[in-house]
């Protein structure tokens, strides 16, 4: 059983790079540096004492549902949950295993009421919802979490906002702040770049000079905003990077690198819930067309 001895000072926050489900199997030198980067975080995590009452996790594939409004949270209180194998691609006829997968893990429905009482009294609007994990939590944790290392403390699922008003992530990242003073580790799991349609704009090129013209054009776009958002979020001083977070808005390769946002709203919770502290990138770069994979700890 996980200690629930209150830290001495608070937990500190990860932003990840969780990548899909190719994630696990894809045996490229990209792919093994992501592995790699995610491998250390988790040992890292593993070493933090004592133990964290439990991990809230905000990922880019838990927006709160349309059903609810754009002004309301959902927060898993789902008893046994299971994992989603919720996938962009149809895997069926490629890799039909990532079907099979599994990662065992502990709920904690008690804990997960706890934080949707903190969130209702911090002003937050927030209903309890009833969901399994999706992959943008499970995929990299059963990296960094393996068999032979597990976690050994339960997953809190909170999801982001269901709008475009990015204030209002980093808002919430500011309601859950003091939970860190409680036990509770945050992360949020997303992805400093993510742009299908990048990818199918190379795709669809009509020639192999057009498709290579179309792949470095994207590939600049990418690594120009992850630079960007490197300098962003490593600000020094809480209101200085909410002010750099959220110009990163007007610039024109963040809808293309971001056409969608969920994946880019987990980092905004991540920095409103540490205040001023310092954040240091972690790992190595990896940033290719149309996706990056940066990883953040905020302490």
């Amino acid at each position: 059983m996980p200690s629930v001895i209150e830290p001495s000072r608070p937990l500190p926050v990860y932003f990840i790079g969780h990548a899909g489900v190719s994630l696990l199997f894809d045996e490229s030198p990209k792919n093994r540096i992501v592995q790699d980067n995610l491998r250390a975080i988790g040992a890292e995590i593993r070493a933090i004492s004592p133990r964290p009452k439990a991990i809230i996790t905000f990922s880019g594939h838990f927006e709160a549902g349309e059903i609810h409004g754009p002004g309301v949270i959902e927060v898993n209180v789902k008893k046994g949950t299971y994992i989603m194998h919720d996938f962009v691609n149809d895997f069926h006829d490629s890799a039909p295993f990532v079907y099979d997968y599994e990662w065992p893990h502990e709920d904690a429905p008690g804990l997960a009421t706890d934080v949707w009482k903190h969130l209702t009294k911090s002003g937050i609007k927030a209903k309890r919802v009833e969901r399994g994990v999706d992959h943008g939590v499970w995929v990299p944790f059963k990296l960094m979490f393996p068999p032979e290392n597990p976690l050994d403390v339960p997953v809190v699922q909170v999801s982001t906002f269901y709008d475009y008003d990015l204030e209002s992530q980093i808002r919430l990242g500011e309601a859950v702040a003091s939970l860190r003073n409680e036990g509770y580790l945050i992360i949020g799991s997303g992805m400093a770049v993510h742009s299908f349609s990048s990818l199918a704009e190379i795709r669809s090129a009509p020639s192999d000079e057009a498709r290579e013209l179309a792949r470095q054009k994207v590939l600049a776009e990418s690594r120009s905003f992850d630079t960007h958002l490197r300098v962003a979020v490593t600000k020094r001083g809480a209101v200085e990077r909410k002010k750099a977070l959220l110009e990163l808005e007007k610039l024109p390769e963040f809808r293309r690198s971001h056409p969608t946002i969920e994946h880019f709203t987990p980092i905004l919770v991540a920095a409103g819930a540490v205040g001023d502290a310092e954040v240091e990138p972690l790992g190595e770069d990896v940033v290719e067309p149309g996706m990056s994979y940066l990883n953040v700890r905020f302490t």
